[in-house]
């Protein structure tokens, strides 16, 4: 059976709340963006809803077919591809029926990303971290020099880690932590903030993050699911529009996804009781464009 070819460049939006260090953020680009895909589907229709439902609505993603799953996830580094092309192959023409028009896509993500600093940071704040570069990530970096079970795995939604400046710049693993939607009442208790390297007990504070509440959050996408500290999945969910509509022919179509990596690691300053600055870092949102022919 005939193979349908996409072109799959998937990138998603992490809001960054005010939570209580406040530093300012300053943007990079990254040379390594990779992201797992584990399932896209295609839409009849888009209607807003609750972006708790937004992973399986049927009314924000009507009629939905899917093109393409992958328990393990299919790895793509964005960086490593020409603005407008690449990624993955998924899916199979038979399962799209003639004649019916798509209006959006749907595409099922891992919660966790690798990504690696063009060139080092300077977030021009007080404790000078002029130097922030991404590392290689462990379970010290969350606290397992002082109990073994503070692993990355334990603590990946639960913890954000911070990093000494002047590191060996290497891909590090980013994860949408816990939150909540904007607007919503916050104790700023979604996520623990690493305050120090080894994310010390005494170098831990309560931090907020938000995610999205409606479209008008989103630079590209019109839903995206909130990662709260109920949900379960390793996956997050978001709907996009289609450049155009696209109506199911006999010729095997192809998808292509506009991009760039550009500013797209934000770097801010955290600092610790001992007047030290850290750098901890967040994925910022880029432009998607999706069209298919």
């Amino acid at each position: 059976m005939k193979k349908l070819k996409f072109l799959f460049i998937v990138l998603f939006s992490l809001l960054i709340n005010n939570f209580s260090l406040n530093a300012a953020e300053v943007k990079g680009d990254a040379d390594v963006y990779k992201v797992l895909m584990h399932k896209v589907e295609l839409c009849t229709g888009h209607t807003a809803g609750d972006f708790d439902d937004t992973s399986s609505s049927t009314t924000q993603c009507q009629n939905a077919v899917v093109i393409g799953e992958s328990t393990a996830g299919v790895e793509v580094d964005i960086a490593s591809v020409a603005a407008g092309a690449v990624a993955g192959t998924f899916g199979n023409p038979a399962l799209l029926p003639l004649g019916e028009t798509y209006t959006h896509a749907r595409f099922h993500i891992n919660r966790k990303m690798t990504l690696r600093t063009a060139a080092a940071i300077d977030t021009t704040e007080s404790d000078d971290t002029d130097n922030c570069v991404t590392i290689t990530t462990t379970d010290a970096m969350y606290g397992s020099g002082e109990d073994a079970s503070r692993t990355e795995a334990n603590r990946k939604y639960t913890h954000k880690p911070a990093v000494a400046e002047g590191g060996t710049r290497a891909e590090m693993t980013l994860y949408m932590t816990n939150g909540k939607q904007q607007g919503e009442t916050s104790d700023n208790d979604e996520f623990k903030q690493c305050k120090d390297a080894t994310c010390t007990a005494a170098n831990v504070e309560d931090a907020g993050w938000n995610y999205p509440a409606n479209a008008s959050q989103l630079v590209s996408a019109v839903a995206m699911q909130t990662m709260r500290d109920t949900v379960s999945s390793d996956q997050v969910a978001l709907i996009y529009a289609l450049s155009s509509p696209y109506t199911v022919g006999l010729i095997s179509p192809t998808i292509d996804m506009a991009f760039g990596t550009q500013d797209s690691i934000v770097a801010e300053e955290v600092s610790n009781d001992a007047g030290a600055g850290v750098c901890r870092f967040s994925i910022d949102e880029p432009v998607v464009t999706i069209t298919i022919k």
